[in-house]
């Protein structure tokens, strides 16, 4: 892997100094060919100056300000060199003519190339910043702030299109509704940053039981749900077991808080993404009917309601 790695970076870098190379020797082959009269018998020399300037601006929009600087002092050696010498466009000029021609072309080249690359360092700069703002603008659409587990907008994005795979490629998906038990006491005695606290323990204890495949959201609440794909009924109802243990055992720190769980499993219990939610929300529901703490798998002779509960139905949390 390494090697691969090496090999990718090194061609990356030979393909980067044959970009510099294809402006740079044009460019240079041209100073030289001003500045030391090559061109004199058949060209005026002082016109063809200008002519380096347009390869000045293509270098400082395509390459960064090391490349850019590196460049213009060979340019400016070159033209340095052969005034000095006595030959180019400003060496027929008298001495202090032809110094402040040079110093002018000097100035222009140097100039040009350094604010140009400036410019266009700022510019990429700024883009790469938009680019960061967007993409945390993006990640705090779908994350709820308070737990940075994924939210439900997130859910009703994701949950169509992972069944849809699943569907094509023939494997299950388990849902998992997670509802705390007697949570509601927690704010009501310690307070809504104690319930806060409570809250963020179990998304940390969430994250450590998934895997990475494997999707948690705060569903609402004191709600959060689970998706797992490629899990079967076994594996799913083992993870909701471990989860609602390690509640349990956390009840200390938690709080006195327990969990109830309810497992619908796609496309065994359900073949749509609301389908599925319901059939783990009545599976839920069962749990808590039958004195919470505990874990249900979804089964249709025990369903009590035909639809997700209301907004505002009140489960009972003493």
């Amino acid at each position: 892997m390494d090697a691969v790695v090496r090999k990718q970076q090194g061609i990356s870098v030979l393909y980067y100094a044959g970009r510099v190379l294809l402006i740079a020797l044009p460019m240079l082959a041209l100073t030289y060919a001003i500045f030391s009269d090559a061109l004199a018998p058949t060209l005026p020399s002082l016109p063809l100056t200008f002519t380096i300037l347009p390869f000045v601006i293509w270098m400082a929009l395509r390459f960064g300000q090391r490349e850019v600087i590196a460049l213009n002092a060979l340019v400016c050696i070159i033209a340095v060199w052969h005034t000095i010498a006595g030959r180019g466009p400003f060496a027929s000029a008298p001495l202090g003519t032809s110094l402040l021609l040079l110093l002018a072309f000097l100035g222009t080249v140097v100039s040009t190339g350094l604010v140009l690359s400036t410019v266009v360092g700022e510019r990429g700069r700024a883009f790469e910043a938009l680019a960061q703002a967007l993409k945390t603008l993006k990640e705090e659409a779908i994350r709820d702030p308070l737990t940075n587990l994924y939210n439900r907008r997130f859910l009703r994005d994701y949950l169509p299109r992972e069944l849809l795979r699943a569907a094509r490629e023939g494997i299950r998906v388990a849902v998992i509704m997670i509802d705390l038990d007697r949570f509601k006491r927690v704010n009501d005695t310690a307070g809504h940053a104690a319930g806060d606290l409570v809250l963020t323990e179990i998304a940390t204890l969430l994250k450590r039981h998934i895997r990475g495949t494997d999707i948690a959201c705060r569903y609402g609440g004191e709600e959060f749900t689970l998706v797992l794909p490629n899990a079967t009924p076994q594996s799913a109802r083992s993870r909701a077991e471990a989860i609602c243990s390690a509640i349990r055992e956390e009840d200390v720190q938690l709080m006195g808080v327990t969990a109830s769980l309810g497992v619908a499993i796609f496309p065994d219990h359900a073949a749509e993404p609301e389908s599925l939610l319901r059939a783990a929300d009545k599976a839920l529901y069962d749990a808590k009917g039958r004195g919470r703490n505990q874990v249900r798998i979804f089964a249709r002779a025990t369903a009590k309601v035909s639809s997700l509960r209301s907004k505002t139905a009140k489960r009972a949390h003493a």
